[in-house]
Parts: C-alpha cells; structure tokens; sequence
C-alpha cells in the first residue's frame, strides 16, 4: 500500500516536520544558487522556477496544506522568471523579492488598518495568540518587508548578477530566520490566558458548608 506522505510524517518528531519543510524551502534557493556558478541567467531563472513548482508538489504531498504565503512567493517567482525567460532580461527576476515584500507588506498594513490578523491568514496557521498580540506580529513583520524590498533594491541595483543570486540564496533565509527566532518570546507573553474553573464544593443536608450531617438517632424503644 502506498502511504501518503502526511501519514509518513506523522510518525516523525514536531522537530524533523520543521526542519523536513524548512528543506523543501530552502531547495529552490539553493539549486537556483547553484545553477547561477554555472550558467547564465537563463538557465539559473529555469531552474529556479522548476524548483519551485516541485517544492510546492512536495509540500502539499507532505503536509496536505499550503499558506497562503507560500502560494504568493511562487507564483511570484514563476511569472517573474517567465518574463525574465521571455524577454531575456534578468531585471525581473531580480525584483520578485521586492514585489513579494510589497504584496506582503500591503497585506499587513491593510489588516493593521482594519484591525484585522491578516498575517494569520498569510502564515496559514493559528500562532495561538491574543489580538494585541497578532497586532504586535504584524507590525514587526510589516517593518521586516519593507526593510527587505529596500535591500533587495539596492543589492540588484548595485551589484552584479552572481553577488546578487548569492544575496537571495544565502542571505534571505538566514537574515528571516535570525529575525523570527527572538520572536518566540513575544509568541510566549502573547499566549491567550486559561481560567481555570472555580473548585465546587459538595452540598449536604447541613448546607453549604460542606459538612456532613449528623447520623440519625435510633429511635426509643
């Protein structure tokens, strides 16, 4: 019998699911890292995109769902490298990072505007956390974008193609990573509190103090 690969996963640990996902979204990266060493923007940009269509397929084959967010940042990267392979031209490949910050960023500022936890939405999971809480989350990652859709402009601007793929490959990820990780402790202080219910106290004949009743006197004989 052929096992789906969410029942193979669920036999691993909480830890080797994220590290097994935290792979699956590093492979494009890297394959795409490798293939700009050894060949033209052409051919790194295809292989890019194929990267990302079978880390999609994997994902959803491994954890039967897919955020919100990933669902953007690939579509993002195929339309940005169909045009990068149609018109021969690198530059838009190179500004997907900057158009996935702005369509995240937008995304947030819109939920912060309506008060709203848009970000639950894009992460496509239940952090378990307070309004105020989302609401503090959201800012932090609305900042975050911005600040790399700047980056990511000044870097392709200003260098070459290699030190950019190199920026994207090893660069985004661990500066995301190294940006969320300080957060568990927000994720921590913003944890809804539980009330636990009052202790009941039993009722006997006595009343409500919780005392028993005297034993019945026999009666006389």
């Amino acid at each position: 019998m052929v096992r789906t690969g969410s029942v193979i996963l669920g036999n691993l640990s909480s830890s080797t699911r994220l590290v097994a996902k935290l792979l699956l979204e590093f492979m494009p990266l890297g394959l795409f890292f490798l293939a700009s060493t050894e060949y033209d923007f052409w051919v790194s940009t295809a292989v890019l995109m194929a990267a990302t269509v079978v880390s999609l397929i994997l994902t959803w084959w491994l954890f039967r769902q897919l955020a919100l967010m990933a669902i953007i940042t690939a579509a993002t990267s195929i339309v940005a490298g169909g045009v990068t392979l149609l018109w021969d031209d690198p530059m838009y490949v190179q500004m997907k990072p900057t158009i996935v910050g702005f369509i995240f960023a937008s995304i947030l500022i819109i939920g912060i505007a309506s008060d709203r936890p848009l970000f639950k939405i894009l992460l496509g999971q239940n952090l378990n956390l307070t309004l105020e809480g989302w609401r503090v989350l959201t800012w932090l990652w609305f900042a975050y974008f911005v600040f790399i859709s700047g980056l990511n402009e000044f870097i392709w601007r200003n260098y070459s193609w290699e030190f950019w793929a190199m920026f994207k490959a090893f660069g985004l990820m661990p500066m995301t990573v190294a940006y969320a990780l300080p957060q568990i402790y927000l994720l921590r202080r913003y944890r809804p509190s539980v009330e636990r219910p009052a202790p009941q106290i039993a009722v006997t004949r006595k009343g409500a103090a919780g005392l028993a009743a005297p034993p019945a006197k026999a009666p006389a004989e």
